[in-house]
């Protein structure tokens, strides 16, 4: 083998192990949630507030190409009203065509025929909303959106492959982030104490209390309209 044939194929041969070393650290960057909260959710005496679970889906949504997260409005209190879209790298780069195809699918006046019914499913994805603590003091959803997102973005197994290859999900942390706040800073502010574990002293909502969930009919929350 001459000298410059060498020299090619060493620089080849450089080329693919940087290329398969920096795609192999890429994988291994996407934090956990344990790495950025300080403490393993589920950890006795631990949670995390709203403003810890919008930092870690803002690292998330920089980490990893499975994962995109936006503001999508602001809750009563102004907080950070938060969707996490997971799915493929390559779903999401072609997000918008899956949200044409869906707004069709959700209204049969848009459609034509019964073969561009059948073309638009062919064509579509499953899409999975998940709504995690409209209770808020039902205080484990939120905390297990983190890990739900984490696992979705960092697995490398067939099965999650085929999941994602297959499924758009619309991951929301809370649909109250106010009530996760007030929650939270009533047992951070009693723990240790004999109030320890009590109902905080107001309102899970400012206006609709615990059962803002009932407001789907009448779209009186800015909670429900985002």
């Amino acid at each position: 083998m001459n000298r410059k044939l060498t020299v090619r194929v060493l620089i080849i041969a450089l080329s693919l192990v940087f290329l398969f070393s920096t795609t192999d650290l890429k994988a291994q960057s996407i934090p956990t949630p344990a790495s950025q909260l300080g403490f393993e959710l589920g950890d006795d005496r631990k949670l995390a507030d709203w403003e810890q679970i919008t930092k870690y889906f803002t690292v998330l949504d920089k980490a990893s190409d499975r994962v995109t997260v936006r503001e999508v409005g602001k809750s009563t209190q102004g907080r950070p009203f938060l969707l996490a879209t997971i799915s493929s790298s390559k779903n999401l780069k072609n997000l918008k065509k899956y949200q044409e195809i869906q707004s069709k699918l959700a209204d049969p006046r848009k459609i034509k025929s019964l073969s561009e019914l059948e073309e638009l499913i062919k064509k579509g994805k499953t899409v999975v909303a998940i709504s995690c603590s409209i209770h808020s003091n039902e205080v484990v959803a939120a905390q297990m959106s983190m890990q739900l997102a984490y696992t979705l973005a960092s697995e490398k197994s067939d099965e999650m492959k085929a999941i994602l290859d297959n499924t758009i999900i619309l991951l929301f942390p809370s649909t109250n982030p106010d009530g996760v706040d007030i929650v939270n800073h009533w047992y951070w502010k009693t723990l240790g104490t004999k109030s320890e574990g009590t109902i905080p002293p107001e309102l899970y909502h400012p206006y609709a209390g615990h059962d803002n969930n009932r407001d789907w009919f009448m779209l009186n929350l800015v909670e429900t309209r985002n």
